[in-house]
């Protein structure tokens, strides 16, 4: 999240935000230009349909107006726009062990507030998020002996959520060596939102230590994975361990 102050608005962006961009637009439009605490309020706890979500962004931002020393008294949500970002792909767990995978619609949401006497002199210019950078040109070229054996190294490297090797879920893209020998290991997740890209490296460099590799590992968002990425092997692990979308 972003949060930025002129002399009087308080601007607040955050990414990914677990709401469809219908159901954000739909929610902010029935608020902007309401004062922020009764907004709040009202994304809240109603009358008519809640969001929770956006609820919170405003929460951040009021806290924000606060530490600026604004009166949130006095503050209106003058401005909003929801803009549908990536999906957020994780796991869903069943009963008996059974499991799948679930897709969450996200929205970029940006929020603007501004003092009561302010808003009607002038207009609230409220940007858009930047389009998704696209993504890099891809070097298909064949992987060496060299690569292949550090892609090797990498089945030993396990997502601890769904305790199969990164190779078979398809997260690792290249793998690259130049010419002193160091290793770039493009890699993905789920999604940009994952917590585990630390964990994930740390896995990496125990296998690279154990063949005495140096690497790095770019992580790369675009495309998304699907879990068409997935190889043959990967997906009889996962349905022995009882993922049924197979």
């Amino acid at each position: 999240m972003t949060a930025l102050a002129d002399m009087t608005d308080i601007v607040v962006r955050k990414d990914q935000v677990r709401v469809a961009e219908a159901e954000a637009t739909a929610a902010l439009d029935r608020v902007v230009g309401q004062p922020a605490v009764p907004a709040r309020a009202r994304l809240r706890f109603g009358p008519g349909r809640t969001c929770e979500q956006l609820a919170r962004v405003l929460d951040e931002a009021i806290v924000r107006a606060q530490e600026a020393g604004l009166d949130t008294d006095v503050l209106v949500l003058s401005g909003a726009t929801a803009v549908a970002a990536e999906d957020i792909v994780r796991v869903r767990r069943k009963a008996h062990g059974v499991a799948d995978w679930i897709s969450s619609k996200t929205s970029d949401v940006t929020i603007v507030l501004r003092p009561r006497g302010v808003v009607a002199s002038r207009s609230v210019p409220v940007e858009a998020p930047a389009p998704a950078a696209e993504p890099r040109p891809r070097d298909d070229r064949p992987e060496t002996g060299a690569e292949l054996a550090v892609r090797e190294a990498l089945y030993d490297v396990i997502d601890p959520d769904l305790g199969v090797n990164v190779v078979d879920l398809g997260f690792v893209r290249r793998v690259r060596l130049d010419d002193a020998g160091v290793a770039t290991i493009t890699m993905t997740l789920t999604s940009a939102a994952c917590p585990l890209t630390d964990v994930m490296e740390i896995q990496v460099k125990h296998e690279m230590d154990a063949i005495d590799t140096e690497f790095r590992v770019e992580w790369e968002w675009l495309p998304t994975w699907k879990p068409a990425d997935i190889t043959d092997d990967g997906r009889e692990q996962l349905r022995a361990i009882g993922f049924s979308a197979f």
